[in-house]
């Protein structure tokens, strides 16, 4: 009997802890707005920076050529269904159809994942319409613009919104579910990209920077929402103590890095 009622107990503890659908929507209003400020102060995004930058700056001086070489090529109809398909998701349907799911099925990784991609996606399409008012190069193709490119963002091209959704998911299946999962959304970024490219929509470094963006943004909300059960490799990389400090050496200072594994 007294197993009975401990067991009893433990059950309607578990049920008790678990959110509703209105504490999860305003969990992922939380990591939203403290992820935009934790993406700045996020030590970890130093990974992403690097690239980020570097690749960033070479596509910018490279734009010109790189980008005439695509819009030269032959528009794939993949490429151009998957790039049209970025204004559908950028409506919150895949991240509700896997809440739901995990709901459904008791599943809380999926939950998590659902309310991660969800803070981080609209986080970064916020962040890509403010910079395109900020004044710097126009699309090379304004013919036949459709709404979604012209009344919710300035008339900067940089950075892309439509490979945002794409963007976003590639990191946070990363981040969940590894490298090998992360290949679907990861192909679908690219093929997004070629097609905003190729059709004159954007440059080459308009898509590379919303590409990293979504980088930073993910690691903001991961940060903030404090998840355990992310992918190993994702762990051994991210979740370890990096710090910045300084060191003087014969009166000389100087950057100092220590990684804890």
């Amino acid at each position: 009997m007294l197993k009975i009622s401990v067991l009893l107990l433990l059950i309607s503890s578990f049920v008790r802890a678990e959110n509703t659908p209105k504490q999860d929507l305003a969990e992922t209003f939380e990591y939203f707005y403290k992820g935009s400020i934790q993406q700045f102060k996020e030590v970890n995004n130093l990974f992403y920076a690097v690239p980020a930058v570097a690749t960033t700056y070479y596509s910018f001086e490279e734009d010109q050529r790189l980008s005439g070489n695509e819009r030269s090529k032959k528009l794939r109809k993949i490429y151009d269904i998957t790039g049209d398909m970025g204004v559908v998701f950028s409506f919150p349907v895949v991240p509700l159809a896997l809440y739901y799911t995990g709901k459904k099925k008791a599943n809380n990784k999926t939950v998590e994942f659902a309310k991660e991609y969800t803070a981080a996606m609209y986080l970064t399409l916020i962040e890509t319409g403010i910079i395109s008012y900020i004044p710097g190069h126009s699309r090379p193709n304004t013919e036949g613009q459709s709404m979604w490119e012209t009344r919710f963002r300035g008339d900067n091209s940089f950075p892309s919104g439509h490979i945002v959704p794409y963007s976003v998911l590639f990191f946070k299946t990363l981040q969940y579910y590894g490298p090998y999962w992360a290949t679907i959304p990861g192909v679908l970024t690219y093929f997004s990209a070629m097609q905003r490219v190729r059709e004159g929509r954007h440059y080459v470094s308009d898509v590379v920077g919303s590409f990293w963006l979504s980088a930073f943004a993910s690691e903001g909300v991961r940060a903030i929402a404090k998840n355990k059960t992310n992918h190993p490799l994702y762990k051994m990389i991210f979740e370890r103590q990096l710090e910045l400090s300084y060191i003087q050496y014969k009166g000389v200072i100087g950057p100092a890095f220590s990684y804890r594994f």
